[in-house]
């Protein structure tokens, strides 16, 4: 018999599982593991606000790949349940991130409901795992111990960490977490808001806010002060495919002066079309990336992101507007100092000081395998391998699914990625039941 524990429940756990009960033995078994309960499983799709909106367009956002399933679609699941909604947003439209999570727990209780009446056998585990034997018994917090026979790690990124503390309330220092909860939902009217970091996080708050009729000040404190750019309107073709494989062998810097020679030549373009030109085949340059030329990468991924992971229209726009109002204002640097004064929080920067009424973290995803309890463990037993971004499995009954496999695939942190990576690993575990 087959035991097969999928670790971590947000996204991809959630689609691990329901592809796995479509085709698994009825003598084989599930496991699920999550920490979360209730509402707060899938963060970046829980009922924070109802403000916060989607970064990429509804045609995109289906769970599965597979035309076959197509009753299961974003687009069917807005129809049915949302329809004033889908009649103004249309495929090409952004929705609320919450509307998103109902649809994923909509996908798993039929799975479950498919379980069921297929007797597939399957266990909710509501503990965290903090260890997984080189044979695979594993252990959660609360020092109970479990079998399994095949592991699938679905475990979500966490924030990246202040390297401060500061004992306030109004310190948010994880943003999507339930301790946030307030925050979130809190109406806020004439405040001073200090967010450090400035990307997609960084929208949603901003627009969360606004929508709330936040008529106060916020600033934003980044390095480089930079804000993710907005979707195009269109794309144009034109510019496809002009990018190959045999171009990332070259390296880094030849793709740059390449993209750089191009764009002079063709101003009607800017990087957001070759972005979306090289989408599809964005996996195969990285893989024909060298060692060296992967970590140089690594080193403009900031940029990258900028331009590559876009916000909507309706968001930016919102933004800029509060931008030129004074509204919003952006101080390029790091953090010094932080501390508690009063009921207020005072911050330092390199050439500013400032006193907010709240002080929120928006910075982006941990990428130091280190800094996770289980991968760390799981590192130093063999069963992982740490790379320079994340991890890689070492044994073929452990199955890294997602974001985890970003020092492999690169890109694979959105739900078009996302999705096609985890019928690939399930693919794989459950045919060879």
């Amino acid at each position: 018999m087959k035991i097969i524990a999928i670790v971590g429940f947000g996204f991809c756990g959630k689609l691990a599982f329901a592809n796995i009960v479509k085709s698994l033995n009825k003598k084989d078994k599930i496991l699920i593991f999550d920490k979360a309960q209730g509402d707060f499983k899938s963060a970046a799709f829980s009922p924070f606000s109802p403000h916060y909106i989607l970064n990429v367009p509804v045609a995109n956002m289906s769970a599965f790949s597979d035309d076959a399933v197509y009753e299961e679609s974003f687009e069917i699941f807005l129809k049915n349940n949302y329809s004033e909604i889908w009649k103004s947003s249309g495929k090409f439209g952004f929705v609320a991130r919450q509307i998103y999570g109902e649809y994923l727990e909509e996908i798993v209780q039929k799975a479950q409901e498919n379980a069921k009446k297929n007797g597939v056998n399957f266990e909710f585990v509501n503990q965290e795992v903090m260890a997984i034997s080189d044979e695979f018994l594993i252990t959660t917090k609360n020092n109970i111990q479990f079998q399994a026979t095949e592991v699938l790690l679905a475990t979500s990124f966490k924030q990246v960490q202040l390297p401060f503390e500061i004992e306030s309330k109004k310190f948010i220092k994880a943003l999507w977490n339930e301790d946030a909860l307030e925050f979130h939902q809190k109406i806020l009217t004439n405040e001073t808001i200090c967010l450090i970091g400035s990307g997609l996080t960084t929208v949603d708050v901003i627009v969360g806010l606004k929508k709330k009729n936040f008529s106060g000040k916020i600033i934003i404190i980044s390095r480089r002060g930079n804000l993710p750019k907005k979707h195009l309107i269109k794309s144009s073709e034109k510019s496809s495919y002009f990018i190959d494989a045999e171009d990332a062998k070259k390296g880094v810097l030849f793709l740059c002066l390449k993209i750089r020679n191009f764009l002079k030549s063709n101003s009607q373009f800017d990087l957001r079309n070759i972005i979306n030109s090289i989408r599809s085949t964005t996996d195969k340059l990285w893989h024909n990336l060298d060692e060296k030329n992967k970590k140089l990468f690594f080193r403009l991924m900031p940029y990258w992101n900028i331009f590559r992971h876009r916000a909507p229209i309706s968001s930016i726009e919102l933004i800029e507007e509060m931008i030129a109002a004074g509204q919003i204002e952006i101080v390029e640097g790091g953090v010094k100092k932080c501390q508690k004064l009063g009921d207020k929080i005072s911050v330092q920067t390199k050439f500013a000081e400032f006193e907010v009424d709240y002080l929120v973290n928006c910075l982006g995803f941990e990428f130091n395998a280190r800094k996770y309890p289980l991968l760390n463990q799981m590192i130093e037993l063999g069963l992982l391998q740490q790379d320079f971004m994340m991890v890689r499995s070492n044994n073929d009954k452990v199955h890294l699914l997602g974001g985890l496999n970003i020092g492999r695939d690169f890109e694979c942190t959105a739900v078009p990625d996302l999705r096609v990576n985890v019928e690939m690993v399930i693919r794989d575990v459950v045919g060879s039941s």
